[in-house]
């Protein structure tokens, strides 16, 4: 798991683009707390292969984030991983994924989202992942739509995006 969790570090530290990752202003991170679905995302080693990724997102007592994302492995085998979320500046979160070793933190930058915090598109700080996010396992095509056209607008090159399966929908 430690290893896993240091290839995650470097892997977000690698590949530098001339993307756009600036986060959006104003996030409310008391609203970005629950359930999220992931929709779509641009395929990284740590997810290979994993279907019906969600990730929970519930407010500590020290006002951090506790982050369990969860999917299913190609074996049909439940994966988990937890995290810690440091609130940033900027509307960014430092997640930990080895929470003893706080200062092996990534970037989670919200990009967009939208009114009713029930879509939103979130990368790392510098463009080598990102993820299509909603509150329900299902597409909503018009929203989806959005969050592709803003992706685009900022520099990703979306021609690998894996759609994330889940089932019931």
């Amino acid at each position: 798991m430690i290893l896993r969790a240091l290839f995650h570090y470097l892997f977000h530290f690698s590949t530098p683009r001339n993307i756009n990752t600036r986060p959006v202003p104003n996030v409310d991170t008391n609203r970005m707390l629950g359930r999220w679905y992931e929709l779509a995302r641009l395929n990284v080693p740590f997810e290979e292969g994993m279907e019906e990724v969600f990730a929970d997102y519930t407010l500590r007592p020290d006002g951090n984030i506790d982050i369990t994302n969860q999917g299913m492995s190609g074996k049909h085998r439940r994966r988990k991983a937890h995290a810690i979320a440091y609130p940033g500046r900027e509307s960014t979160l430092k997640v930990s994924f080895i929470p003893f070793l706080r200062c092996l933190t990534s970037s989670y930058n919200v990009l967009s989202i939208d009114d009713t915090y029930t879509h939103a598109l979130v990368s790392n700080g510098n463009g080598s992942c990102l993820w299509f996010l909603s509150r329900t396992p299902k597409r909503n095509p018009e929203s989806f739509n959005g969050l592709m056209q803003e992706a685009l607008r900022r520099g990703f090159d979306l021609s690998a995006l894996h759609y994330t399966k889940h089932r019931f929908c």
